[in-house]
């Protein structure tokens, strides 16, 4: 990955994470920690989760990143069929189930996710993490999609992650001009607006 890398020393706001005994499946050792401290880090009162899964990571940074007061998490039934085949292994069937109960959270349940979604279905939002379907046609769509709607920052997640394509996508925004940075030890990329 050509990206610029940040060491995780200059994020700043970067402490430990009250997981609330939730499981740490599918983020690396610090990775929620540096989520956490770039939504610190821009204020992050909205946000917007292609890929919310079981609501795990919503839950944990509900709790945990105080300026947050709305949490909007995108996912798709277990009916859709994703691009890359080992990712049908990822997929849940009660998306945002861990964090339905806070009323904060919206989910947002469409038959290809993130897919169905243009600019003009959602409101403008500060933070956006992008970790659903990792095929470079949709994580294309999703980084549009983040750009039209994010006023702070994009997060993008598995940047690093060689059996997915999103590195593939992120390489071809950073030769267009976009200013992404990969954090240090991490499959985190991200971009501040």
């Amino acid at each position: 990955m050509t990206l610029p890398i940040v060491r995780k020393a200059e994020l700043e706001f970067l402490w430990p994470i009250d997981w609330l005994g939730l499981h740490h499946q599918y983020l690396q050792d610090g990775e929620m920690e540096v989520i956490a401290a770039l939504l610190r880090m821009v204020e992050a009162k909205t946000v917007f989760e292609v890929g919310c899964r079981d609501g795990r990571t919503a839950r944990v940074l509900l709790h945990n990143v105080s300026s947050l007061q709305r949490y909007i998490g995108v996912d798709v039934p277990m009916s859709y069929i994703p691009s890359l085949a080992h990712q049908r292994a990822e997929m849940y069937p009660h998306p945002g189930a861990l964090v339905l109960d806070d009323p904060r959270f919206e989910l947002v349940l469409r038959e290809r996710g993130s897919l169905d979604l243009m600019p003009s279905d959602l409101s403008p939002i500060d933070a956006v993490f992008i970790d659903g379907d990792h095929s470079e046609t949709v994580v294309t769509h999703d980084s549009m999609l983040a750009y039209a709607i994010a006023q702070k920052v994009i997060i993008w997640h598995d940047a690093s992650n060689g059996s997915v394509e999103v590195a593939r996508v992120l390489d071809k925004l950073y030769g267009d001009g976009w200013p992404l940075k990969l954090v240090e030890g991490t499959w985190l990329a991200y971009r501040l607006i």
